[in-house]
């Protein structure tokens, strides 16, 4: 699930300056934080001021918390009552206090279809056991949730919290949450309305520090008793009281129940005001944020800035967003009155008017925001389409944004207007939806052949073709994709520097998976540039990023590193969903050089800014170097639960060729981890398909799976064959993997003048650029070779000699044995011992029962033992279990 994730709902508030500080209900909520209550429930409705107490509270004894960022503020509404939209802010919450919390939370709501809420709720649950210091979790304004899902999936939460979370609510009526069985316990902390009435002394104080209002204390007693001292009904009476020459009659006369106290004082303070502030206030009440102008353009105001400078003064709720006081914004229970004021009719025309004005301004995606309000589905496309016809709409390249203004609207407004639904095309294309993008693209063609010919409907042709190209290339289809993308640039005006863009970056990649790498990354560079002409900063980037991928795959990774800082360069200090491709490959760069510290840190800010667009493909590359540094880090289970995460992805793609790539990538990790049975399994369905069509990478895998079984007379066959390609095409890395091979294939046919002959010639391709990684994969098949190879990389080798792969310590126990335990064999040794089954062990592990089996035989074996229970008793003797 992708969705446009809005910051200030993650934002805690700030308090007031002058606000009366509330000493015995900052004490009572103390206590329970300090004595370690799971839930501090503070409940009372409208205007009693539950959020301003739990913000003064935080910056009043939680300073530690909020310094070192153990805070997570969610404040609700309305359109949070989606289980997957409420639990991806959750998420997002909790990753303000640890960006790697929630993670594998994130992931699972990434998913095209969302797993039951306990799953996601169990990742984070587990996250958050292993955070060392305490974290709040604060859910601003839960009384807008009444999604009977939402509420069970809290109630999970509550149930299975750990010790280290402190949940906070703030809510108008109590949530169906399990508060009978907390009460009893004595894990909960209650702030209602009886708590959070003002008394005497306080509504004395608040009248004068905060409203400046000085009054009488027979006065304030009044007020007190008639507002039950009900903070926004303190507030509301101060505004009407600031005015009033006789406050004697006011006060007699002020009584009614809540709701008849907010209605009669907002009227109140809006009919003390002049006409014009009166008319200014419901007609600018719409807006989210507002200027000067922008007011004047909705409301008709001709002195808009005098007047916002006169709300402020008066402490009219106005808040203003920014030091200079250019943007502002209303209280929202003030907008909401207001809002009261205006008809349906009236609130839709302001909306147009303020979509209008936003759009004039060249702030098209706040345009389209009000147009998506006004209730007008044909203004709404209209500017949805205008925008998308912008080419800077599209420079951040958060598709997820974009994908979801096309939700709104009816599928049949899309499919009605063909350059709506061309731009629609492309947005499935950048989320990996191709066959909704080939749907639009014949629906625009068929919607175009049907018009008389002229010279736009040509253009818009031409541009179909070119989107096709883009989907030929990604599937693998080269000369169909060069074909097309030829046809539509012949026809498309040079001044569409982006469709340009988008043509170069279509050649690059139909070049780059023809193999041929240096005509690729010229494309890719154009690419980039036309993008830059065009101003959109997405495509400039993500062609640099390509070009970058393909330059690794040239051996020259400072070349792909520069590249990539160029890149950076580019975004000039913003964090744009398309350097998350960016920091990928750099952290692809930094294993190559066996930088796991820098591959961590890149990777981590890859990923995330990938999702945040929703761009996965850029998620995948990210997420298959993650499980590629997994492994390097002995995390094999985590490293195999990352691939899970791709092919649950994969399946939105539908892209064959992508698919077989991955799942040979995942068959290295297993290599890499000792699962050589389901190695095995992929290398067999590999071979079955192979005859077909060959996958360089595959290739490799299997060349890899043959060595490892000791199967070598298929080997050079594979071997030469690629090396002669890659050497044509100048794919060095390529080379020198494969020269690599060639050389463990020599070393284990007891060939070693051949296997020195080829690994010195891996050797000194890879020192240049320090390319150290793919050896220390093989250094235990080459370790008697690489000493006599330092004359042809001194350097490397000796890197290479002093760096390898730590040995996993061996207990004096399994060192007793012939054939000591792998490292996961111990692991499953101990489940073995607890009497795990093999399901319960594969369970455990997260690996087919198939796998387990092999683990339990290769035990038995070692062990030199025919059952379990032997296997038990002679690890128990070895101090294994």
């Amino acid at each position: 699930m992708n969705f446009r994730c809005l910051e200030t709902k993650l934002h805690i508030p700030t308090p007031r300056s002058g606000i009366t500080f509330r000493a015995r209900l900052q004490r009572m909520m103390q206590t329970g934080y300090s004595r370690g209550d799971r839930l501090m429930l503070v409940s009372a409705p409208a205007g009693y001021g539950k959020t301003t107490l739990v913000v003064n509270w935080l910056h009043e004894h939680c300073g530690q918390l909020l310094h070192t960022k153990r805070v997570a503020w969610l404040s609700l509404d309305q359109n949070d009552n989606d289980l997957g939209r409420f639990l991806g802010y959750l998420t997002a919450a909790l990753q303000h206090v640890d960006r790697k919390l929630a993670e594998s939370a994130q992931s699972l709501l990434d998913m095209p279809q969302i797993p039951p809420a306990t799953a996601i709720l169990d990742e984070i649950i587990n996250d958050l056991l292993l955070q060392e210091q305490p974290i709040l979790l604060i859910l601003d304004d839960y009384h807008l949730i009444h999604q009977i899902k939402i509420h069970e999936a809290l109630a999970y939460l509550v149930d299975h919290q750990p010790p280290n979370l402190h949940l906070v609510i703030t809510t108008r009526e109590d949530p169906p949450l399990p508060l009978a069985r907390l009460r009893a316990r004595g894990q909960m902390t209650e702030i209602r309305a009886a708590q959070l009435r003002f008394n005497a002394s306080e509504a004395a104080a608040f009248f004068k520090e905060t409203m400046h209002l000085e009054l009488e204390a027979e006065a304030v007693e009044a007020l007190e008793k008639r507002t039950e001292g009900w903070a926004v009904g303190l507030q509301l009476a101060a505004l009407a009281l600031q005015n009033l020459p006789d406050r004697q009659n006011f006060l007699a006369d002020f009584s009614g129940s809540h709701r008849y106290i907010i209605d009669y004082l907002a009227e109140e303070v809006v009919r003390q005001q002049d006409e014009e502030i009166r008319q200014f206030l419901v007609r600018t009440c719409i807006l989210d944020r507002f200027n000067a102008d922008l007011c004047h353009a909705v409301s008709g105001h001709q002195n808009a800035q005098q007047v916002i400078s006169a709300l402020e003064q008066n402490n009219l709720f106005v808040v203003p967003l920014d030091d200079e006081r250019n943007w502002y914004r209303y209280h929202h229970l003030f907008a909401d009155y207001l809002r009261i004021l205006l008809t349906e009719q009236e609130q839709q025309a302001l909306m147009k008017k303020a979509a209008a004005w936003h759009e004039a301004n060249d702030l098209l995606v706040d345009a389209v925001h009000y147009a998506l309000g006004s209730g007008d589905t044909d203004f709404a496309a209209d500017m949805i389409e205008r925008a998308l016809g912008d080419d800077t709409t599209w420079s951040s390249g958060n598709v997820s944004v974009l994908s979801a203004w096309l939700e709104v609207l009816p599928a049949q407004t899309i499919r009605n207007r063909p350059r709506l639904s061309l731009n629609a095309s492309r947005i499935f294309y950048l989320l990996g939806r191709f066959e909704q993008a080939e749907e639009c693209i014949r629906n625009t063609e068929a919607l175009l052949k049907a018009l008389p010919p002229d010279a736009d409907t040509e253009h818009m042709l031409a541009v179909a073709a070119l989107y096709y190209g883009s989907i030929a290339s990604v599937r693998g289809e080269s000369r169909k994709a060069i074909e097309l993308t030829r046809y539509a640039q012949e026809r498309i005006a040079d001044h569409h520097h982006l469709l340009h863009a988008r043509a170069n970056f279509t050649l690059g990649l139909a070049h780059e998976v023809a193999e041929q790498s240096t005509a690729a990354v010229a494309y890719y560079l154009q690419s980039s540039k036309q993008a830059t002409t065009a101003g959109v900063l997405f495509l400039a980037v993500h062609a640099l990023g390509a070009a970058a991928q393909v330059q690794i795959k040239q051996g020259q990774l400072r070349q792909a590193e520069q590249s990539c800082r160029t890149a950076i360069q580019m975004a000039e200090g913003a964090r744009i969903a398309p350097l998350g491709l960016i920091y990928s490959i750099l952290g692809g760069i930094a294993l190559h050089h066996n930088d796991l510290d820098s591959a961590e840190a890149y990777l981590e800010d890859g990923i995330a800014l990938s999702r945040m667009g929703g761009l996965m493909d850029d998620t995948i590359l990210g997420l298959s170097f993650r499980a590629e540094l997994l492994c390097y880090q002995d995390k094999n289970q985590n490293a195999l639960a990352v691939f899970d995460e791709v092919r649950n992805i994969l399946h939105v793609f539908g892209v064959n060729r992508i698919s077989i790539v991955v799942e040979a990538y995942l068959a290295r990790i297993h290599l890499y981890s000792g699962n050589m049975a389901e190695a095995n399994q992929w290398a067999a369905r590999y071979q079955s398909i192979r005859s077909q069509q060959v996958f360089e990478n595959a290739d490799l895998i299997l060349v890899r799976c043959l060595l490892a079984c000791g199967e070598l007379d298929a080997v050079p066959s594979i071997l030469h064959p690629i090396l002669e390609k890659a050497d044509q095409a100048g794919r060095n890395l390529v080379v020198m993997e494969a020269m690599l091979l060639l050389a463990v294939y020599y070393n284990a046919r007891n060939q070693p003048d051949a296997a020195l002959e080829w690994l010195g010639k891996s050797l000194e391709l890879a020192a240049p650029e320090h390319c150290i990684r793919i050896f220390l994969d093989e250094r235990k098949a080459l370790a008697d070779l690489l000493p006599k190879a330092r004359q042809f990389a001194p350097n490397l080798v000796g890197s290479l000699l002093e760096t390898g792969q730590p040995e996993p310590a061996t207990s004096p126990g399994n060192a007793a044995l012939i054939d000591p335990l792998t490292e996961q064999e111990c692991t499953v040794l101990g489940l073995l011992a607890d009497g795990k089954t093999n399901q319960a062990i594969a369970d455990a592990l997260f690996i087919s029962v198939g796998t387990a089996k092999w683990h339990v035989h290769n035990i038995l074996q070692k062990l030199g033992v025919s059952n379990r229970a032997q296997a038990i008793v002679k690890a128990r003797e070895l101090g294994l279990a």
